[in-house]
This record gives structure tokens, sequence and C-alpha cells, in this order.
């Protein structure tokens, strides 16, 4: 192996060693990916916790990474404030290049494998609910048709899941339709109905109208996401009633919210299929949202002018004529 390209490996992959043959031209500070990672993941989230919960890791951890990048640079990347992180100018700058070493990165990987007879690969993001219900029946059949694709679904709210579609972290999303921006191309439609979801029992036949007993309600969902928390006041604001408890709690997974659900005292905005089983038994019940609207509609999207390699192609495909099955 050229002993140049050796050290540029080396560097590619947080090694603080400059390439030989470069020696002399590079005096800059180094970025290496997992400070990238972690730079990013503060980024999306605003928080230093948030990040933490993505990582998977403990927020001294993600503050002390944050700390070397900054003495690394010798700027200030981050604002902190009462609630949470805001990017500087420099921050800013250092984004999307960040984006584009962890893109880099993972191509190569993808290379690297192919070119060595690895498995395919097919990397899914999805919104939380969607992840409980549609992602598993869509997956399912593709999965028994293509064995051995080697399967990574993300999960998070609909602003994590755009940003990690837009740096190339994943081949393709599903979103709700009101997530869809002009940088995606809608591959797949899904109807699927958006309904109120609440303890059984909790609206009473001949009592108060549905939107005044949800009004009085905190609501749960998996994460918090300002699309999300959005599309709430917007129906609530269409059926003419203000929320006397506009409090949005986090359950942090979907058997959680299950079991919040269950207890009573809280309701949550999601599709049929998601509780469908407690629906049934009698435990919740469910309302559904009048005159289905597209933009709550989930949909699987990819990047507009990105080529995909040969399994997510098959992969959209494939959810093509699903959802086509289903509608």
């Amino acid at each position: 192996m050229d002993p140049c390209f050796k050290d540029w490996i080396n560097l590619f992959h947080g090694y603080q060693k400059v390439p030989s043959c470069y020696a002399g031209t590079m005096n800059a500070p180094l970025l290496d990916i997992e400070s990238a990672r972690y730079f990013l993941a503060v980024a999306q989230a605003q928080s230093i916790s948030g990040a933490a919960v993505s990582l998977g890791t403990v927020q001294s951890n993600v503050s002390t990474r944050l700390a070397q990048l900054e003495a690394s640079v010798g700027v200030a990347l981050l604002r902190r404030h009462n609630r949470g992180v805001n990017l500087t100018s420099a921050g800013e700058a250092l984004l999307p290049h960040c984006r584009e070493l962890l893109r880099l990165s993972a191509s190569a990987i993808a290379s690297v494998q192919q070119g060595a007879g690895g498995r395919p690969e097919l990397r899914i993001g999805a919104f939380h609910t969607a992840t409980a219900s549609l992602v598993p029946r869509v997956l399912s059949g593709f999965i028994r048709e293509n064995r051995g694709v080697r399967l990574t679904v993300r999960a998070g709210t609909s602003e994590e899941i755009r940003a990690c579609l837009a740096e190339g972290d994943i081949d393709c999303a599903f979103l709700p339709g009101a997530a869809v921006d002009g940088t995606m191309t809608v591959q797949a439609r899904f109807n699927e109905q958006l309904g109120w979801v609440a303890k059984a029992g909790t609206v009473r036949p001949g009592g108060r109208p549905l939107m005044q007993v949800l009004a009085g309600l905190p609501l749960y969902s998996v994460r918090r996401g300002t699309l999300y928390e959005a599309s709430v006041r917007l129906l609530f604001q269409d059926a003419g009633v203000t929320p006397a408890m506009p409090l949005f709690q986090e359950a942090g997974s979907a058997e959680i919210l299950r079991e919040m659900l269950a207890l009573g005292g809280c309701f949550t905005l999601a599709g049929r299929s998601v509780f469908a089983a407690e629906v049934q038994a009698g435990v919740l019940e469910f309302h559904a949202v009048p005159g289905q609207s597209p933009r709550l509609q989930p949909v699987l999207v990819g990047m507009r002018g990105r080529t995909l390699p040969e399994i997510p192609a098959l992969f959209i495909r494939y959810a093509k004529a699903r959802a086509a099955q289903a509608s």
C-alpha cells in the first residue's frame, strides 16, 4: 500500500497523524469521525442531554468530546442557554463539513464491504410510531424475499429523520407528509387512519365533545417533535378548541406510551394500526380525525437526485407495490 495513502486512512479514522507526503503543508487541527458524529448529534438535538440519548452514551461523554473539539479548533462552536444549545457562527460553518465527513466514512465502509463480498445493506429511518406497525409490516415481506440483507432501522422525531436522510446516514425514510420538503422525492404513500387514542371510557357517550375532553388532558408522545406538536395544535385550532393543558410529555418508547395510555388521564395522536390490538381488546379507544389530510399520512421518501445502491432501490419498488395494493 502507498505509504501516503496508508497515512490518509489513519487520519480518516481519527489517528492524529498527518500523511507524510503533506506533513509540511498541513498544520491545521484535525477533525476525527467520532467528534463529527458527536457534534452533529448535538446540532440535531439542540441539547447535550438529547444528543447523549441518540448516541447511547452519557452527557459527560458528550460534553467532554465537544470541549476537546472546541479546544482543537480554537473557537466556541456552541452557545449554551437554559433550554439547551445553539450553534455559533463557527459551529454553523463546521456543520456541513461534519455531515460530509460522516457521509464519506459511510460510503467508504460500504464500498470496502461490497468489494470484499460483504452483505448488501439497507438503512431505513422512520418517525417513532411508524416503527410500531407500518415499518414492520412493509419490511417483513421484503426481508423474507431478500435473505442476507444487513438491515438498520433508525427511529426518531421527524426532524431527526429528515436530518439523517439529508446527511446520507439512511437510504430512505418513513415520514408524515407534512415533513416532506423540496429536497425529497415521495416514493410511496400509505393510507393510515390517524386519530386520538386514550383509555377506554375517557370520552363518554352523551358527555362533553371529544376535543373538549382531550383539551383538559396532557398529550403523550414517544418523543417531542416540533412538527408533531404543530400538527396537534392545528387540529385543536381546526376544531375551535383551545387546550387547557397543552402539555407535551415524552414517553420514551412506544411500549411505555402504550402503558401510560392504559393507565388513563392522557391521550396521544397516532395511526389506528399502532394500537389496534388494545383498541380491539377494549383497553383503549380510538377516535379518527375527521377529513384525513395528506399532510398527516405517512410516506416513504428518498433524497431528490441521489442514486441508491441496488438493495435500497429494490426496497423502494417493493414498498411502492405494497402501498398500491393497500390503497
